[in-house]
């Protein structure tokens, strides 16, 4: 039972829906910036974004809270300043069945999705993940494969 000849592909980055969750900010806005993007979105996260539109961090509320507590002045403290480096790069052609158990291993801070020219597509948050893992125990290789 694979999936050559039955007509089904095997679910890829790109058939989540990547585009909720997050809003985008540059490494260079204030973190007040940030905050102001960041509180329309409970239990989202901010992608920072560098020029070319390539993810440098991801920024969420214990970043601000912790530029909050130490002081700072959050109308002059960047974003690029604060942000949680450890992000996990995947693409959207990779395949969902690939990706989960990189992503299981290594734990990252985030998950976000590139285009084929690395430039942003989508933040894969939790739930995504909790999407991503019912795509693939609907295919009958991968639970043959368990």
């Amino acid at each position: 039972m694979g999936w050559s000849g039955e007509g089904m592909s095997e679910p890829q980055i790109s058939d989540l829906v990547l585009t909720d969750e997050h809003a985008t900010v540059g490494v260079d806005d204030s973190i007040v910036e940030g905050t102001k993007r960041l509180i329309d979105l409970p239990g989202g996260v901010l992608i920072v974004l560098g020029e070319d539109d390539s993810v440098r961090g991801v920024l969420g509320t214990k970043q601000i809270l912790s530029a909050v507590a130490e002081g700072r002045d959050l109308s002059s403290s960047t974003c690029g300043e604060h942000m949680e480096l450890d992000v996990m790069q995947v693409k959207m052609d990779e395949k969902i069945a690939d990706v989960l158990p990189v992503i299981n291993e290594r734990k990252p801070q985030a998950v976000v999705a590139v285009d084929a020219d690395g430039a942003f597509s989508g933040y894969f948050s939790p739930n995504d993940y909790r999407q991503a893992m019912s795509k693939i125990d609907t295919m009958p290789a991968i639970r043959a494969l368990e």
